[in-house]
């Protein structure tokens, strides 16, 4: 019997089912007082078995014969799908090559299956994608990783935007890729600093000239004169020669890492080997500004042929364009040369070199006779408040730029303006004057005098106040304090109480960090509760700071009272109150049953009892932060027993 049939069989049984129950219905509406029987399907009997068995499964389960669980299809269609394997490319660290040059890229292999002819290839990944194969394709090792040797080819173009990976060929999968630089060639071109090509000197005298160099360095190379430069990191690179003719220059090879290059460029520097005599005076930065009296140099070139014994000197010219020679005779630059004294700086002079054989003369420059220096401290007395700062000014005259030292050791240099404005901090009232000043001439005429008065406030000491605390006897605290004013670098700062007597005795006193601490214990208390007055003080100066005060308890003088009474029946329990006075928690204390109680800070305190027999509650000891205490009352707790 298969399942149609089955399923006919089972549909036949509810139609006959439903008729009756049609029937059924119809006789229960004409007489509600008939039980109905007919339809009364007990639950042990056979056709409710087989509606179980057959029925109910094959109306309300699925039928998989006639029916298609996509889901099911498609979890089963997953479950087939083969995972494609990963290759990861090992980490070159930014690998950077010359085009041509051999690279060897280790790789590994993880996830899925390879198949049996599977093999591996480097390849090179240029900008836009374009791949090319380094190595022919080769198996992996024995578990599936290995190495891959390749050539870059020697056409690929210098760059940073390439990168290396391995691929696999069954399956085709494409490894991570590692970033690579291709280096680029050298390359040489020679050249002039003006970026002409070709310059003209006189014999003996040199010519300079540069190589640029390119690509990645370091470079070696070789000019067509020989001369040859070997492991250089300098570009562009300078050469100075001194042909004795006309002479061509050519880069003739360049090299570096990425081997040999290209060069480029060509000069010429001829040399004028019958030049006629010149001479040009060089004057330095800002001029000839000379003091009166003191050598100077006279630099100077002279190209072309001079005659035998010719000598050179340094001439000056005053407005009258007299000259008179100021060095001595010498045969090469530079010249050391001397104004005379007595020359009036307010003149307009000249200075030139001159030749003796053939007599000729350079250009003429501007001297100017620079004035002795004068330094004037204005006369002045500024007054200050302590911690600010005062300006004092001083005048200047004579050749600059100047320098100025006062005598609390302010110096200052390069000044170019007068008058100047000097700023000093004096701790106390300082007098000031001028210790050395000068100017472009070395050290000049100063004078003048200064005072500076510093306002400083007295020295105050403000005591925290303490007012509300209560300590106990001998106990260390935290004394707060404000200062104003001066104090010395040997000030001690110290706690101080005073006696019975009204008079400030000195306390043990800790100061670390801005905090001061004291133990604070009078050497006399009247009462079980003391107000005692309390300043800080200092050394130096001697300062005496406002008072406060602060509440003192004596020691060994706190109470412990026990109180309560109660009726209890066996196994009830009753409250023992504990109330403390004349001291500070924590408390700590013995009941006489033995109950011990540590350290608490509630008061008063409440003990649960459950005693057996009818007891008498005391305290046997008592502890406080001020010491002992002293126990006193008591608390009954009756036991009734019938």
């Amino acid at each position: 019997m298969n399942k149609f049939t089955l399923l006919s069989i089972v549909l036949g049984v509810v139609g006959i089912l439903t008729l009756g129950a049609s029937g059924v219905e119809q006789r229960t509406r004409q007489s509600q007082a008939v039980a109905d029987t007919l339809i009364e399907i007990r639950k042990d009997t056979l056709i409710e078995k087989y509606l179980k068995d057959s029925l109910y499964k094959a109306i309300f389960q699925r039928d998989t014969t006639m029916r298609i669980d996509s889901a099911a299809m498609r979890a089963q269609a997953d479950s087939h799908k083969v995972a494609l394997p990963e290759v990861i490319t090992g980490d070159l660290n930014g690998l950077a090559v010359c085009a041509g040059s051999p690279v060897s890229v280790p790789y590994t292999s993880s996830g899925g299956r390879f198949s049996p002819d599977n093999q591996f290839v480097l390849q090179l990944v240029d900008a836009t994608g374009k791949v090319t194969n380094l190595s022919e394709p080769a198996k992996a090792g024995p578990f599936g990783n290995g190495t891959l040797a390749g050539v870059i080819p020697v056409t690929t173009a210098a760059g940073s935007r390439y990168s290396l990976r391995v691929a696999s060929t069954n399956p085709v999968v494409n490894g991570t890729v590692q970033a690579l630089r291709v280096l680029p060639a050298p390359g040489a071109r020679i050249e002039l600093a003006d970026g002409s090509n070709a310059v003209t000197v006189l014999p003996g005298q040199p010519a300079t000239f540069r190589i640029a160099l390119s690509g990645h360095g370091p470079w070696s190379f070789m000019l067509s004169d020989g001369t040859k430069v070997q492991n250089t990191t300098t570009t562009p690179y300078e050469v100075t020669v001194t042909p004795d003719k006309p002479t061509i220059y050519k880069v003739v090879n360049v090299s570096g890492p990425c081997g040999s290059g290209t060069v480029s460029g060509e000069i010429i520097i001829n040399v004028n080997e019958n030049p006629n005599p010149e001479i040009a005076i060089k004057a330095p930065n800002g001029g000839f500004r000379i003091c009166t009296g003191t050598p100077f140099q006279v630099a100077f070139t002279a190209t072309g042929k001079y005659q035998t014994g010719n000598g050179f000197v340094a001439q000056l010219a005053d407005s009258t364009n007299n000259w008179t020679t100021i060095s001595a005779s010498g045969t090469a630059s530079p010249l050391m040369a001397r104004l005379p004294y007595g020359i009036s700086p307010r003149g307009a002079y000249k200075i030139r070199v001159v030749a003796t054989q053939p007599a000729i003369s350079s250009n003429a420059e501007n001297l100017i006779v620079a004035a002795q220096a004068v330094a004037v401290l204005r006369n002045d007395t500024v007054k200050i408040e302590e911690g600010k700062t005062a300006e004092l000014t001083v005048d200047f005259g004579g050749g600059g730029p100047w320098f100025v030292l006062l005598t609390d050791g302010t110096y200052e240099n390069n000044i170019a303006k007068s008058p100047h404005t000097i700023r000093v901090t004096p701790n106390n009232p300082t007098p000031y004057a001028i210790t050395s000043a000068g100017g472009a001439c070395g050290v000049g005429e100063y004078s003048g005098r200064a005072f500076v008065k510093v306002n400083i406030p007295p020295s105050t000491i403000t005591t925290g106040n303490l007012s509300a605390r209560t300590i106990c006897h001998g106990a260390e605290i935290t004394v707060p304090f404000t200062t104003a004013g001066r104090f010395y670098a040997n000030n001690k700062y110290i706690v101080q109480v005073a006696d019975t007597s009204g008079r400030f005795v000195n306390l043990a006193t800790t100061y670390k960090d801005g905090v001061l601490k004291a133990a604070i214990s009078p050497a006399y208390l009247k009462d079980t509760l003391n107000t005692v007055r309390l300043r800080v003080a200092s050394t130096s100066p001697a300062v005496a700071g406002s008072e406060t005060t602060v509440k003192i308890l004596a020691p060994n003088v706190s109470q412990a009272i026990v109180a309560g009474e109660g009726t209890i029946r066996p196994g009830q329990t009753s409250k023992v109150r504990v109330a403390f006075k004349n001291g500070l928690p924590p408390w700590s204390f013995v009941l006489s049953d033995g109950t011990q109680v540590n350290g608490t800070f509630l008061n008063p305190y409440v003990l649960t009892v459950a005693p057996t027999a009818s007891t008498e509650y005391t305290i046997t000891s008592l502890k406080s932060s001020c010491g002992a205490g002293i126990p006193a009352g008591s608390a009954r707790v009756t036991v009734e027993r019938n």
